[in-house]
């Protein structure tokens, strides 16, 4: 039979019926590992359990309801080591885990919008998507480039088809390429195939 590589294995077999014959005369040898078993105490019961020898230096509880009591318990303990800190914002006093404790710290997302907004942390040159601002003037032939797009566009958005009759005003005319791509070059940035009409 043909096998694509990664589905090549140790033992190999053309059906499930001969996988199933196979592990049924050879059963004796498989999953030998966990034939020799050694003993251990929960340590959250304290009762005796036992556990394939490979296993012997990880299991510590006899049952997953043990392991979920013992986490309870931990994170209980946990819970209790947190630290009284306040709202940059309000001024409110409320408890964190000390490793979610950062240099600004909020008692609520709201609080946190607000001061964000006020602060103007993330805006303008401040904001990781900063891209220089707006631009107030795209050279002497921008009007004139401006009326033959919209012309040749037919007085129509070029991705929805609303025309400027439909959108109540005139259409906006957008560089395909950025105009700060051409570091000042109007004449190449406002060729009629880089402006495009476009409704917002």
């Amino acid at each position: 039979m043909n096998r694509k590589p990664s589905a090549i294995f140790n033992k190999n077999f053309c059906n499930l019926k001969c996988k199933q014959l196979y592990q049924l005369k050879h059963g004796h040898l498989i999953n030998q590992h966990l034939v020799n078993q050694v003993g251990k105490i929960c340590i959250n019961c304290g009762k005796s359990f036992s556990v394939p020898k490979n296993r012997e230096h990880s299991a510590k509880y006899c049952s997953k309801g043990c392991l979920g009591k013992e986490n309870g318990r931990r994170g209980k303990e946990l819970y209790k080591k947190r630290i009284l800190i306040s709202c940059e914002k309000c001024g409110t006093e409320f408890e964190k885990k000390p490793s979610t404790i950062s240099k600004l710290n909020f008692c609520s997302t709201t609080c946190m919008g607000d001061y964000y907004s006020e602060s103007k942390m993330f805006t303008g040159e401040n904001s990781g998507t900063w891209n220089g601002g707006d631009i107030d003037y795209y050279g002497p032939n921008w009007l004139h480039q401006r009326r033959l797009a919209r012309k040749r566009d037919q007085f129509t958005c070029q991705d929805c088809g609303s025309t400027e009759k439909d959108y109540g005003k005139e259409l906006y005319v957008h560089h395909i390429i950025p105009f700060r791509k051409f570091n000042g070059d109007w004449e190449n940035a406002n060729v009629l195939n880089n402006l495009i009409c476009l409704c917002e």
